[in-house]
């Protein structure tokens, strides 16, 4: 008796604190209202992103740098080179005789690694602390290529405008 006294005391706490939540202000609302939500910057990946990004050196260059230098280089399609390249080659193989057959297998043996990779990362992307990593590691090299892009308009822009 007293053990099923317990269980409805729960329940009534609970229901208690459920409506009570139901009617509290929403937090960021008053934010919503005066345009000064910042959520949407998702400020939690990005600064540390753009701070990777400009600041980790590799062989005596940022990461925005090297990607600027590959970019200056390379063309706009620089990044795409070496998956461009495998799909060339694995098409180029595809066109022999023998190739037709061995070119829909190695398809299939890809198409299965990459849905693997998918789900794993999907399950990791999910994760607390592995799918905070993984967002870090999207900032970064979205910031890195954002930040050579904008190296390189404006080295461009520059150019122009002085002529030199």
């Amino acid at each position: 008796m007293l053990h099923t006294a317990h269980e409805i005391g729960q329940e009534i706490g609970v229901t208690i604190g459920e409506t009570m939540a139901a009617h509290l202000p929403n937090p960021q609302a008053a934010a919503q209202r005066r345009g000064l939500d910042i959520r949407w910057m998702r400020l939690k990946y990005n600064i540390p992103g753009i701070l990777i990004a400009t600041l980790v050196t590799w062989g005596d260059n940022s990461l925005a740098e090297a990607m600027a230098r590959s970019l200056a280089e390379g063309g706009p399609l620089a990044l795409l080179g070496w998956p461009l390249m495998a799909f060339l080659v694995l098409g180029l193989v595809m066109v022999t005789p023998l190739g037709g057959a061995l070119g829909g297998v190695l398809m299939e043996a890809i198409r299965a690694v990459l849905q693997g990779l998918g789900r794993l990362i999907g399950r990791f992307w999910r994760v607390q602390y592995t799918g905070y990593l993984l967002r870090l590691i999207v900032a970064v090299v979205a910031w890195s290529v954002a930040i050579a892009l904008l190296r390189l308009i404006g080295r461009a822009v520059i150019l122009f405008l002085t002529g030199a």
